[in-house]
């Protein structure tokens, strides 16, 4: 096995050795299938968009080489939450000025790093650079060969995000914290985006919802038997004192629940992905 975890047959070549002896099959690694851009948004504020975005890239990053892209619209704190092996000094609009130079750094100078293999890019308060917008971020990172899971702060409905909602195979992941009052903003959310969109790109966005809470409600049941039929799959994430306490994330201090929760969902939202829970069940 190499290190995607698969392989497939590169050629076949007769035996040049003892008669009847077969044929000689040369393997080589496939490389993992490539995943278009996810959209990580809230449907309300406090939605827990970023971390599910931790999650999500770091469930996917044993078989995919992902970045998570800060796209809120102030920069949050997407890398300060998630970069626990390399946190870098560079910011995505450091790296697109500089990306035009002959001595710009290589993008993997720019990325910080997490424990579990995925890739950071954070954003300061100031404008992108050269008329570039998150649509056209993730077509460099996916040119790269990296899939781009967006951290797209609270607000579906944001002008910076609609480029990349306006490309025709975004996957739209909606985050709802486990509240009842936020199961009623979701119901707005969604008509608005099948008005604009369609029944299509609503049937193929895939809802989260987070319990920050111990004792936060239990409404991921309902929410799955309400909209059966209108959108994929409802994912629920549960509570993990890990998350809660505000610091630095490392994946492997999440609960094995909490770990294959998110698995579940790289498993819904990147089908084609070969990322596998290695947890115990």
């Amino acid at each position: 096995m190499g290190a995607d975890g698969e392989w497939v047959v590169a050629g076949v070549h007769p035996a040049t050795a003892a008669p009847n002896g077969g044929s000689i099959v040369y393997l080589a690694p496939k490389a993992p299938a490539r995943v278009p851009p996810v959209l990580v948004v809230g449907a309300c504020g406090g939605s827990g968009a970023t971390v599910t975005t931790l999650g999500l890239v770091s469930a996917l990053a044993s078989a995919q080489r992902v970045v998570a892209l800060d796209a809120t619209v102030a920069g949050g704190d997407l890398a300060t939450r998630g970069a626990d092996r390399r946190l870098a000094c560079c910011s995505v609009q450091a790296w697109l000025a500089a990306s035009s130079a002959s001595t710009a750094a290589p993008l993997s100078e720019a990325l910080s790093l997490t424990s579990s293999g995925a890739g950071l890019l954070w954003r300061d308060p100031s404008p992108l650079p050269h008329r570039a917008t998150t649509a056209t971020i993730c077509d460099r990172l996916l040119s790269a060969g990296m899939t781009s899971v967006v951290d797209g702060g609270s607000s579906v409905a944001a002008r910076h995000l609609r480029p990349l909602l306006d490309q025709p195979d975004v996957r739209l992941v909606l985050t709802i914290p486990a509240r009842r009052d936020a199961t009623n903003r979701l119901r707005w959310t969604l008509q608005q985006l099948d008005a604009e969109f369609g029944g299509e790109f609503i049937g193929s966005s895939v809802l989260v919802v987070s319990h920050q809470h111990p004792d936060s409600a239990s409404v991921a049941q309902p929410l799955s038997n309400l909209y059966r039929g209108w959108v994929r799959a409802v994912c629920e994430i549960p509570y993990d004192a890990h998350l809660a306490d505000g610091r630095t994330i490392t994946y492997d201090h999440l609960q094995p629940r909490t770990r294959r929760a998110y698995a579940d969902l790289a498993a819904v939202v990147a089908p084609e992905s070969a990322a596998k829970s290695t947890d115990s069940t």
